[in-house]
């Protein structure tokens, strides 16, 4: 096999393995982040989100923490800060 070849499928198995794995039927819009807090120095990054919501959290949140702001997803997860939940202003 050709070096190039080779490369590129190392390449592309990377790419894939980078990305979320989708719960359930269909691909979730969550995790999703506008205002990223912490996140590790790893590859990928395990990150903490600071969006705080009135109505909740999003189900796929498995520690949701309540405070006088509202609620926020207190969950460690990797790429959490890669896609906004609302469009960029």
């Amino acid at each position: 096999m050709r070096p190039q070849v080779l490369l590129l499928a190392l390449a592309v198995l990377a790419v894939l393995a980078a990305l979320p794995l989708a719960h359930g039927q269909g691909a979730s819009p969550w995790p999703c982040c506008d205002k990223c807090g912490v996140c590790t120095k790893s590859i990928p990054p395990q990150c903490r989100c600071q969006d705080v919501s009135p109505t909740g959290c999003n189900t796929a949140c498995k520690s949701c923490v309540r405070s006088t702001a509202g609620f926020q997803c207190a969950d460690s997860i990797t790429n959490f800060c890669e896609r906004r939940c609302t469009a960029a202003a």
